[in-house]
């Protein structure tokens, strides 16, 4: 039998390194990477002007807890951030953010957006490329029509990539051919999709076949957004599709739908990755963790 004090010394060595100074506590590598997807955010319009009578941090005050332990929070920013910002009316479709609202959310968390969906143009090609700019010099990483994001971690890479399929349908062949492509060893691939219908809680058959064409080309996870509420998710060939996560933030207040949503977390390391579904509540375009609803989760292992 080992002498309690060797042993005592094995167990503080897992946890200490020696200095001159002397002990330090040392964390134990985990080599895993967290990630939390979210949906749509929508920053202009009521938002904003929720923002002005409240506070800028209004949005984002409740997000502490849904956003816990992440290395990288990563969403829909359905809008844009042009260099001349004029607030949205309550009931215009061309979205504008103020710089302010968006170093909100970078504070809160956000560091990785899509830019991939039918609101990232409303001010023309100019209004995108100042829309990257700003969030460039926010701290906030763009995926969409120009680029994709490789993010690493403790030996951990994960590649983001954004598509949008509603202005016009994407080719299943252009799409796989850029995902394999893009897509290197051992490395995650994300891959955000706008798609589907808006206000369907069903994917459609169009979802469906793009989302499956994506894992068929290599990606691991699919993250859909537009419809503006929750919709199911599928394991396809062990890997998981969740064709919408719904809203994150909005001024959507017409249905219960609409005001709700969930967030994806996922713990990845080199083997496996756990997925927990978290669901969301929206009150006046503030979410929050749903604490009336459970959080389910399950674990898949990496299928290279």
């Amino acid at each position: 039998m080992k002498h309690p004090l060797l042993i005592g010394i094995i167990f503080a060595s897992a946890f200490f390194s020696v200095r001159k100074e002397g002990f330090v506590l040392v964390s134990p590598s985990r080599n895993e990477a967290t990630i939390i997807a979210v949906g749509d955010i929508m920053l202009g319009r009521y938002v904003e002007e929720l923002s002005l009578r409240k506070g800028r941090n209004y949005p984002f005050a409740s997000t502490t807890k849904i956003f816990s332990g992440a290395d990288v929070v990563f969403g829909n920013l359905e809008g844009t951030v042009p260099n001349e910002h004029e607030k949205t009316p309550n009931y215009g479709w061309r979205f504008s953010f103020n710089k302010e609202a968006v170093k909100e959310a970078r504070r809160a968390g956000i560091n990785v957006v899509t830019l991939a969906n039918n609101h990232s143009t409303d001010f023309g090609g100019s209004g995108y490329d100042e829309t990257v700019s700003s969030l460039n010099d926010i701290g906030i990483v763009s995926v969409g029509k120009h680029s994709d994001y490789l993010y690493e971690k403790e030996g951990i890479k994960i590649r983001f990539m954004g598509w949008n399929d509603t202005f016009a349908p994407l080719s299943l062949k252009t799409v796989s051919d850029k995902i394999r492509a893009s897509k290197k060893e051992n490395e995650f691939l994300i891959a955000a999709v706008h798609f589907g219908e808006e206000y369907a809680t069903s994917s459609t058959s169009r979802q469906k076949e793009l989302a499956r064409a994506m894992i068929d080309a290599g990606a691991d996870v699919v993250i859909g957004s537009h419809p503006h509420v929750v919709e199911e998710k599928e394991i396809y060939h062990e890997k998981p599709i969740f064709y919408s996560l719904g809203n994150f933030i909005f001024d959507q207040y017409f249905s219960e739908e609409t005001q709700k949503g969930l967030a994806v977390k996922m713990t990845i390391t080199g083997s496996t990755v756990k997925y927990e579904m978290m669901p969301i509540s929206l009150h006046k375009s503030r979410p929050q963790l749903d604490m009336n609803a459970e959080i389910q989760s399950f674990s898949l292992p990496r299928v290279k």
